[in-house]
């Protein structure tokens, strides 16, 4: 194949770079080049003083390939956005079985068209848009001619990758990959001939972007061209260049290995969650899904990002899809920053500021001190901080290498903590300091959303592919499972579960059942409880996305599940009965009261089961005006997240409007206060208050006995009129 490229008068452009796709050559001076036939395309690299709106072709040995450039002049700082997994369905017609709107929350084409057509609102510096993959939900024709409609009137320039859901051409059929990894199969041919090529580079000032396809490459199919074309398009850099990878999935060393120099940052997608960690001086930037909550249930979100010729910064916001409630302050940034109000109640005993933002994680009480992990999702830090229960004041302060999204727990003098990078930390009660560090098996792919369980000064935690037993103490690993699942990328929110001599654990999505290990050994004491000839509808009831809970009068095991509550024998984990509801991702444990299970359904209110069957006893819809939706794959806000606490007989609930409830053990709500903060985490008792942690970053102590006068006197008040 040959080509010239030339600006548009005609003047030859040389050391312009051109790819088969395995091969890069420069244009001579005469702007020409020669290449073999590799891949279906021929590709362009964009610099930062030439540009095209056409910078690919078909590959042709027949005609003169020609590429016409026009000068720009981009300039630093450079602003792009990042969006990822956006989705995109079609409207679903409700006596359609066929699959789209397979997510009925998933992003529509005018959603994706509006946003970009209001950059200048969302970003009003932002010269670019950068979209890593799963552009469309179900990879079919229609759903990709809408996709290319909603991007064209983008007033700054679109640039995308395709992710597995783009390759799935309708089908979601899965298996375990060459790397051991739990995805869908896929085939790239319609997406090249819908969008294009999936591989190609363009410069911005100071810079060089590279943009490549995860899902063929896991799957072995084209890995080693992309590998030996990654090394040729680096190879016309200087060398140590810096350069910024686009991928859909957080890339890990299948990739990376072969990289003569590694990226100053990657930024993915798949996981649907909030993730910024540094790996040997690299920034691995997993951003949330745009138009709906994220399976980690972060809200929808894009991140603003700064290159400044020499480091990247970012600013990461909410996609606001309603007005924030009157009674709360500017939650844009909440769960990604501290931006806490100062609203006053009756009840509030203290507020105080954490140094990150919350999330779904509690605080954990001991000896009259509360201790919480938190996020700043702009910059790879997460923080450890002491509080003194009764005042509030702060103790102590350690930042950590990455965010702490889970509940720490405390085991003698040491605290313990987990990084979402899978770090795991002893910290000194007293002072903060780290004592000890079991760092991650696997920085770039393991996840920590789930948070760990002591028991006898032993330290549980991990994921589906890495769960470990550790000396609390020491920080010695006692030992290690990773054979539990194949890896994939969905974040599991249950943290062990110790019952005496067992340690139970649930994982979504897989494995799609209950494990029950002996915790001395880590040895299975648990049977696969999946019955021969079980409907996918069965399996599903047994998909565990939430911490589980014992009740011991009953010897059961009492799980949160995929829109199901279920309970089993404690002894071999076999199924003893399932409570449908709603709700389908509702992670929240279970509530075991002497009046029967409550049940907390995210995005829904709460319901109370009986503990014999499961059957329904009563069940109660909260409403209110939350700022933002968690509840994954929603875009309707609502603001039941967190499970209520049992105090003194009643149940008290905090609500992401803010909002305290207290409800009777009938299902009556009796009052509430409103706090200013959004509440995405359970309350625990301090001793005389209950603390939280809201997502603004806002650590509050509520006294618990003004919270049931307050509620007393509002219940009172209703009663009289």
């Amino acid at each position: 194949m040959h080509g010239l490229v030339t600006t548009a008068d005609g003047t030859p452009l040389a050391g312009i770079s051109v790819s088969n796709g395995r091969d890069v050559v420069g244009t001579d001076a005469d702007g020409r080049f020669t290449l073999d036939r590799v891949t279906p395309f021929v590709t362009l690299t964009r610099t930062d003083a030439w540009t095209t709106d056409s910078w690919w072709l078909p590959a042709s040995d027949d005609e003169e390939l020609r590429f016409t450039l026009e000068a720009h002049a981009p300039t630093l700082p450079y602003e792009f956005v990042h969006l990822t997994d956006t989705h995109m369905s079609l409207p679903r017609d409700p006596d359609d079985e066929g699959t789209f709107g397979m997510y009925k929350d998933g992003s529509m084409p005018w959603e994706i068209q509006g946003f970009l057509e209001n950059i200048a609102t969302h970003a009003p510096d932002a010269q670019a848009v950068f979209i890593t993959g799963d552009l469309v939900d179900h990879g079919l024709e229609a759903e990709f001619e809408a996709y290319l409609g909603a991007i064209a009137p983008s007033p700054v320039p679109v640039h995308v990758i395709p992710g597995n859901h783009d390759h799935m051409n309708g089908k979601h059929g899965m298996f375990v990959s060459r790397n051991n990894y739990f995805t869908n199969e896929g085939d790239p041919a319609l997406y090249e001939r819908m969008v294009g090529p999936r591989w190609y580079s363009f410069d911005i000032p100071g810079a060089h972007v590279v943009a490549m396809d995860w899902h063929s490459h896991e799957l072995g199919l084209d890995h080693e061209v992309q590998n030996a074309w990654l090394q040729a398009d680096l190879a016309r850099l200087t060398p140590g260049s810096p350069w910024i990878l686009l991928f859909h999935d957080q890339p890990n060393g299948s990739l990376l290995d072969h990289a003569p120099w590694q990226p100053v940052a990657a930024f993915s997608g798949h996981w649907h969650t909030s993730r910024v960690v540094d790996v040997e001086g690299t920034l691995h930037v997993n951003s949330p899904t745009t138009f709906f909550a994220s399976l980690d249930y972060t809200p929808p979100a894009f991140r603003r990002v700064t290159w400044d010729g020499a480091r990247i910064s970012m600013r990461t916001e909410t996609l606001r899809v309603v007005d924030a409630p009157e009674a709360l302050h500017d939650v844009t940034r909440a769960t990604f920053a501290t931006s806490h109000g100062t609203g006053e109640a009756a009840a509030l005993a203290w507020r105080t500021a954490a140094k990150g933002a919350g999330h779904r994680q509690a605080v954990a009480v001991a000896d009259g001190v509360v201790y919480a992990g938190s996020q700043v999702e702009d910059q790879p830090v997460g923080w450890v901080e002491a509080f003194d229960g009764a005042s509030g004041a702060t103790l102590w302060s350690t930042p950590v290498r990455s965010a702490v999204k889970t509940t720490p727990v405390v085991s003698g003098d040491v605290v313990v903590v987990t990084e979402v990078s899978g770090d795991v930390h002893g910290l000194d009660r007293a002072s903060g300091e780290i004592r000890w560090t079991v760092g991650s098996s696997d920085p770039l792919r393991r996840f920590a959303w789930n948070g760990p369980a002591v028991a006898d000064g032993v330290i549980y935690v991990g994921d589906q592919s890495d769960l470990r037993a550790i000396d609390a103490s020491t920080g010695e690993v006692l030992w290690r499972r990773h054979d539990l699942s194949p890896h994939h990328n969905l974040v599991n929110h249950a943290a062990p579960l110790i019952v005496g001599d067992l340690l139970v654990m649930g994982f979504w999505p897989t494995p799609s059942y209950p494990i029950g290990l002996n915790r001395h050994t880590g040895e299975s004491v648990w049977e696969n409880p999946a019955a021969e000839g079980q409907t996918f509808d069965m399996a599903k009831m047994l998909m565990i996305i939430g911490t589980a809970a014992f009740d011991e009068s009953a010897d059961a095991v009492v799980m949160p599940s995929f829109a199901s509550t279920i309970c089993v024998d404690r002894a071999t984990g076999t199924v003893r009965w399932a409570s449908r509801h709603a709700s389908t991702f509702s992670p929240a444990t279970p509530l075991l009261t002497d009046a029967g299970y409550v049940i907390t359904e995210t995005g829904r209110g709460l319901r109370m089961i009986d503990p014999a069957d499961g059957a329904l006893r009563w069940e109660l819809g909260i409403d209110g005006e939350a700022p933002f939706p968690m509840a994954s794959y929603s875009k309707d806000p609502h603001p039941v997240v967190a499970p209520p606490t049992l105090v003194d007989g009643t149940l008290v609930l905090p609500c992401l409007d803010g909002t305290v409830r207290v409800i009777s053990l009938e299902g009556r709500e009796l009052g509430r206060v409103q706090l200013d903060t959004p509440l995405a985490a359970a309350l625990v008792r301090c001793g005389d208050v209950l603390v939280g942690l809201g997502t603004d970053g806002a650590i509050v102590g509520l006294s618990v006995a003004a919270l049931l006068a307050e509620a007393s006197a509002m219940a009172d008040a209703v009663a009289a009129s």
